[in-house]
């Protein structure tokens, strides 16, 4: 499970919260590793168990009281070994094409129906991915790793290439689908 090192990861750039890794989380990666609120505090709980961060209590800048995780030399290490290894690992478990797979069983109107829905699902990831590449060079800076960019972007990339792919295929899909129709 990669959650852990993705946090890491992030602390080894700046110290934050636990909302903030959330925020960055969401803005950065989510496209090829999201998680739940409820899993990074978990997960905070476990590295700070294990010595790879530890956290302390500081007033809010405009609210409440806030927890600040930092890395510890353990934690570098940790990920640093971590980041040695090979990880050739793609998770590729779709549901929608095990569904798309035996849609024969239904009309083809409602397979339309879903494309057409599929096709903007994957025109607002593909937006979302744009939003992520404007903010690339506000994180990095915040992180003050303006070097960095380099493996932001081909990590992006890759998420712009899978996406433009999708939209790409349920075009064609619909499209073969209104030839059907005709």
């Amino acid at each position: 499970m990669s959650l852990p090192y993705a946090l890491l990861g992030f602390l080894n750039y700046i110290p934050m919260a636990g909302y903030d890794l959330k925020k960055i989380l969401n803005d950065s990666i989510k496209f090829f590793w999201s998680a739940q609120t409820s899993q990074i505090y978990r997960e905070l709980k476990a590295l700070e168990h294990e010595g790879y961060i530890v956290s302390e209590v500081k007033p809010g800048e405009k609210g409440p009281d806030k927890r600040i995780y930092s890395i510890t030399e353990s934690g570098i290490s940790h990920l640093k070994n971590w980041i040695s290894e090979v990880h050739t690992n793609e998770n590729i478990r779709n549901e929608f094409m095990v569904w798309l797979l035996f849609s024969s069983q239904i009309d083809s109107g409602e397979l339309y129906v879903e494309m057409k829905k599929k096709l903007k699902e994957y025109q607002k990831e593909y937006q979302s991915l744009k939003f992520v590449e404007n903010r690339i060079r506000d994180y990095l800076q915040r992180f003050r790793k303006e070097g960095e960019d380099f493996y932001w972007k081909i990590v992006l990339k890759r998420g712009l290439y899978d996406v433009e792919a999708k939209i790409k295929w349920a075009e064609d899909i619909i499209s073969s689908l209104e030839l059907k129709k005709s």
